[in-house]
């Protein structure tokens, strides 16, 4: 796998331009020096100034480039020198003839340039170089600094002409060379780097898949704990779930238990979702277990007062400061009384009779009711034969369309329940899930979703089916 230590690719490229350019400087300037010392020895001390006064800005150009980073720059500002300077030596000399075309050593500045400079900038210096090429061929101009050119025979021409064919020559597969060199060693390390990238990918897939592994047997586990409510015919007739975690498990989840003539029916939205939710979800569970078998709480109300209490104590929210927890709805079937009762903290019921829906609220669970959580209301239900008890979490009503503008909203969870009200309850809420899916499409669902569809057994049934038409 790939170390903190190594280089990145980036530094590198910034070692490999800037071997590059060393070089190039090196070459030039060692060039620059000989052609000082040819002038000096044939007098032309005017003429030996251009070289030596490259040799010195490049040597300036260097220790700006060490001293400022600013390594882009003064690339530039050498490579532009090295492509004029030739051609003003060449001119001083008395043209390209006399000085044995001096231009050719223009070629290894744009050489250079073409190794360690941007596409774009080195195509705008191939222009450059052309167009001065083209100029001092075609016009060969002759700059006069009063030197004694005449001191240059004609067989010493044709050795500086030899000398520049040689130097040039040199330099450039110099330069051929060492990139080659380099590419050679990038390849190496790209090879490396691609067989350390594809062993931390089969890493990662090993982990991944022992992960979804994981979560899927986490799921069948928590599926285990949930309570198969077509069993329940004594309190319901048909049942419809829709459990559809955001990850493979999630952190909404249901609890149907209870003891003597009291019956709950409890519907949970614990705080976040994937594997955190789900084991805050399991501890709900135990939470309730405890509640209502071994303290036999007889009240929808109580219950969830009591299990916030217990999630306040194991969280230890009242000092972290904490909002894990979760909101409940309850709904309490009394067979002493034969009535049923709804309490909600956060998690609402849809309550319909045909066409006529009430929607009851839970409690807003508010950072005051910590540690008391009192204000927690008993709601009776009237329930009757068309009675359809819809709970469910904010995660239905809270997600988004496929543009990730507008929630799906109440209002539309209710004109649903409305609109299918007459349809079987099976039909009904394929069809509730149709829309729901329609209205997400292709985008991503933001949260756990978990709505509960019941119709009460008819021992439950308190409203006569004449009065029942006249609330319709």
């Amino acid at each position: 796998m790939l170390q903190p230590g190594n280089m990145t690719i980036q530094q590198q490229n910034e070692r490999i331009r800037l071997s590059m350019f060393k070089l190039l400087c090196l070459g030039l300037g060692l060039g620059a020096l000989v052609w000082t010392v040819l002038c000096v020895a044939f007098g032309l001390y005017r003429c030996a100034a251009i070289p030596l006064g490259f040799v010195v800005i490049t040597l300036l150009n260097l220790a700006l480039c060490r001293l400022s980073g600013r390594m882009a720059w003064c690339m530039r500002v050498q490579v532009l020198f090295s492509l004029l300077l030739p051609f003003l030596f060449q001119a001083v000399l008395g043209g390209s003839m006399a000085s044995g075309m001096v231009m050719f050593w223009s070629f290894v500045a744009l050489a250079g340039a073409l190794t360690f400079q941007s596409r774009v900038i080195a195509i705008g210096w191939v222009a450059l170089e052309v167009t001065i090429v083209l100029a001092f061929t075609l016009f060969d101009p002759v700059i006069d600094l009063g030197d004694p050119l005449g001191a240059i025979t004609q067989e010493t021409r044709r050795w500086f002409l030899s000398f520049n064919v040689a130097s040039v020559t040199v330099l450039l597969f110099s330069l051929a060379l060492q990139f080659v060199r380099v590419q050679g060693r990038m390849r190496k390390r790209l090879h490396e780097v691609r067989q350390e990238l594809e062993a931390a990918n089969t890493v990662l897939s090993t982990q991944r898949s022992d992960t979804l592994n994981g979560l899927r047997y986490a799921r069948q586990i928590q599926s285990a704990l949930l309570p198969d409510l077509g069993a329940h015919t004594e309190l319901f007739s048909k049942v419809h779930v829709l459990d559809r975690p955001r990850d493979t498990v999630g952190g909404d989840s249901y609890w149907c238990g209870g003891h003597g003539d009291h019956r709950f029916l409890v519907i949970m939205d614990c705080t976040g979702h994937g594997m955190p939710g789900a084991l805050l979800s399991m501890l709900c569970h135990g939470i309730l277990n405890e509640l209502v078998y071994k303290d036999r709480i007889d009240k929808g109300s109580e219950l969830i007062r009591r299990t916030q209490i217990a999630l306040d104590r194991l969280l230890k929210r009242d000092n972290s400061g904490r909002k894990d927890g979760a909101e409940m709805a309850v709904v309490h079937f009394d067979r002493r009384e034969r009535r049923a009762y709804f309490s909600g903290l956060g998690c609402s019921v849809i309550h319909s009779m045909g066409t006529h829906v009430t929607v009851l609220r839970g409690q807003r669970p508010l950072p005051t009711m910590m540690n008391g959580w009192n204000g927690l209301e008993d709601i009776h239900l009237e329930l009757g034969s068309t009675s359809r008890l819809h709970l469910f979490t904010d995660g239905v009503v809270d997600q988004f369309d496929a543009e990730q503008r507008l929630k799906f909203s109440l209002k539309r969870l209710v004109d649903l329940v409305c609109t299918h009200a007459a349809t079987p309850l099976e039909k009904a809420e394929l069809s509730m899930v149709e829309a729901l899916n329609d209205w997400r499409k292709e985008g991503e669902q933001i949260d756990d979703m978990l709505m509960l569809a019941v119709e009460p057994d008819p021992r439950w049934h308190r409203i006569p089916v004449v009065e029942e038409a006249e609330a319709a």
